[in-house]
């Protein structure tokens, strides 16, 4: 027997009755359920009962309820994608290689068909892994400063407690993380150095003690070096004040320094803008006295004076492999680590 049509509810803010499935079922002539088949294009429902539906349906201004079609189904077809960000930071001040990610992520869900729910935090007291379980999506991928350690935490332990969670960077191994080939990224700077004569090479990653990426640039730095039979130079000094400033900090060792270095890598493309601006400030000449290599490929760099030279991440196969793993735990498989290739592109820095 067919459903009778409940009393209609209200618009606060129109003042009219908000248009139901009902009332397309009353305009098409079909029942309430046929609309609800039709809608959701089930094979069950003919092609010319489904030209009536959706005719009445937009004929009427009716909108499906979508968070009521959320409880219904398995998915919420949503991904939440958060931001973990240093406490007390302007947006407009993050490395701007996140924006590029959250592009590259957006992009890849969509192709998905999926729908991102972005959330940026950054204060412990307003930590939020709970998406879940208000149905507003199917799990998370976490992005962001590795200076946030309790957001890390956070999402490291909602992880343990069963939260399907996907990272870009962690700085925890028990977090399923997507990264960036750190090494081979530092092998390729200093290789591409090295080709060019210099044999002094110096590495400036300010608190790389505690940031994963940087550790990892590093690691590969060293390796690289040794593989030359070059000595390390590390001029990272201490991670204070943002990260074009602690760049501009290490260039007073290099001036002090006998013999001076000729090369620098530097871990991030901020910390080498910084170094820029620097050297040039000192009277230094680049890439003459001083070549400089940075690491990310923020679109900026193309565009300082000289143009920089950077190991380029690959923002729209990282977002790719990002959806892919988050997708295939949400499927039930388990999430896995990976790593996405980058590239060396050369500028007038070196």
């Amino acid at each position: 027997m067919p459903r009778s049509a409940p009393p209609p509810e209200i618009d606060p803010a129109t003042g009219r009755a908000i248009v139901t499935s009902f009332d397309v079922a009353a305009a098409a002539g079909v029942s309430q359920s046929t609309v609800s088949r039709a809608l959701r294009n089930l094979d069950s429902v003919s092609a010319e009962t489904r030209e009536r539906v959706l005719e009445a349906a937009a004929q009427l201004g009716y909108l499906p309820d979508l968070r009521a079609a959320r409880l219904r189904q398995a998915t919420t077809g949503c991904i939440a994608l958060v931001l973990i960000v240093p406490a007390g930071l302007d947006r407009a001040a993050l490395n701007p290689f996140y924006y590029d990610l959250v592009a590259a992520i957006e992009a890849a869900a969509a192709a998905g068909g999926r729908r991102i729910l972005l959330s940026f935090q950054d204060e412990e007291a307003g930590f939020d892994a709970e998406f879940e379980q208000r149905r507003e999506a199917d799990g998370m991928i976490v992005v962001g400063s590795a200076t946030n350690t309790a957001g890390w935490a956070h999402f490291t332990r909602a992880a343990a407690q069963g939260r399907r969670v996907v990272a870009w960077g962690s700085p925890h191994d028990e977090l399923p993380t997507v990264r960036a080939d750190n090494r081979d990224g530092a092998r390729q700077a200093v290789e591409h150095l090295f080709a060019r004569g210099r044999r002094r090479i110096a590495f400036v990653g300010p608190g790389w003690e505690r940031h994963a990426a940087y550790a990892e640039r590093r690691e590969g730095y060293l390796a690289a070096l040794a593989e030359r039979g070059l000595e390390p130079i590390d001029l990272s000094g201490a991670s204070v004040g943002e990260r074009e400033e602690q760049g501009a900090a290490a260039i007073a060792g290099l001036i002090d320094m006998l013999p001076r270095a000729d090369a620098l890598f530097a871990a991030s493309d901020l910390v080498a803008l910084g170094a820029l601006r620097a050297l040039r400030a000192s009277g230094l000449r680049v890439p003459d006295d001083v070549a400089v290599v940075g690491f990310d490929g923020i679109q900026g760099v193309r565009h300082c004076d000289p143009a920089l030279t950077t190991v380029a991440q690959n923002a729209p196969a990282a977002g790719r492999a990002l959806v892919e793993a988050l997708l295939r735990n949400i499927a039930g498989a388990p999430a896995a680590s990976a790593r996405v290739p980058v590239a060396l592109v050369v500028r007038a820095s070196t």
